[in-house]
């Protein structure tokens, strides 16, 4: 048999054949991307059980949202007291009902509804909790440090909101103003004691105004008069009308509503005894004018048609 010559010999497994530029894998050679990690499934209870008292109720609501509920105590009408928060994950709504059952073992759960204003609830202490129920001279000092320099100061501020530091920099700014220090030291009592309040009713977990520092009042040397001042000063009052009141005022040291409440029942002449029962009150007036025809004057005190307040 002739052989044949080599260039009618066929190729040997197709070495002429042109490699391919690339071999598209076989299925059963092909990688698949990683499968994305499951969301581990939350455990869920064993069916006919139901969760303990207090630990609320955490489901996948049908807005995409997870929701969570809880009983944190009783309104006032003896009805439950539900809240009700919600989140994207379910993991942000457990961290809140989580914080919820913390304060509410801790007796520290805020009022249902939204939290009032600053200026909101100083008007409320002062107008049905605190002026009722205090002397007048007490009630102005109270009207004069919550609408003179509280609300105007800090006012626009939410209850929970409003820090220590809101009420050190309002201080400074009322002597920076032109005030001396023990006007900005009565604000910050009255402070204190309105929110002091708001505490105890559950407003607010902490009183912010007992971990600000009060302003620093320097008490002033009282220099007294000396014999010949007196002397003149006793002339000069006894040769007016009332001027009796300071000559009182200078001897026994009384104040100007103490001796202006002095009736002849409580002095004794024979015995050189005076006893202080009650004392008269500064009256407050307010402008009886017609907003239509006004006085002109600022203050009611002033006004020809003034009336008490």
């Amino acid at each position: 048999m002739p052989r044949k010559k080599p260039d009618e010999m066929p190729d040997e497994q197709g070495k002429d054949e042109p490699a391919p530029l690339f071999l598209a894998p076989t299925d059963k050679s092909a990688k698949k991307p990683p499968a994305k990690s499951a969301k581990k499934p939350r455990k869920r209870r064993p069916e006919g059980t139901r969760a303990p008292n207090g630990a609320g109720t955490i489901y996948e609501g049908a807005d995409g949202y997870w929701h969570g509920r809880i009983i944190v105590g009783m309104k006032d009408n003896g009805e439950p007291d539900r809240r009700h928060r919600k989140a994207k994950t379910e993991g942000e709504v457990i961290e809140k009902i989580q914080k919820l059952i913390a304060a509410r073992d801790a007796d520290e759960v805020p009022k249902p509804g939204r939290v009032p204003l600053v200026s909101e609830w100083l008007t409320h202490w002062y107008e049905n909790i605190s002026a009722p129920n205090v002397r007048a001279t007490t009630a102005a000092a109270y009207r004069t440090a919550v609408f003179h320099h509280l609300i105007p100061g800090l006012g626009k501020h939410r209850l929970n909101k409003v820090q220590p530091d809101h009420f050190e920099k309002l201080y400074q700014k009322i002597i920076a103003g032109g005030a001396k220090p023990a006007t900005a030291h009565q604000v910050h009592r009255t402070a204190r004691t309105a929110f002091g309040e708001a505490h105890r009713r559950g407003y607010i977990k902490t009183n912010p105004v007992a971990l600000a520092k009060p302003p620093r009042v320097e008490e002033e040397e009282i220099e007294p008069f000396d014999l010949d001042e007196v002397q003149r000063l006793i002339e000069t009052a006894l040769s007016r009308r009332n001027g009796v009141r300071f000559v009182v005022s200078l001897v026994t040291g009384l104040r100007q509503g103490e001796v202006l409440g002095l009736e002849w029942a409580n002095v004794n002449l024979d015995a050189g005894v005076l006893r202080v029962r009650r004392q008269r009150i500064w009256p407050r007036y307010k402008h009886g004018c017609p907003s239509a025809e006004p006085c002109g004057h600022k203050h009611g005190g002033y006004c020809s048609q003034r009336a008490f307040r």
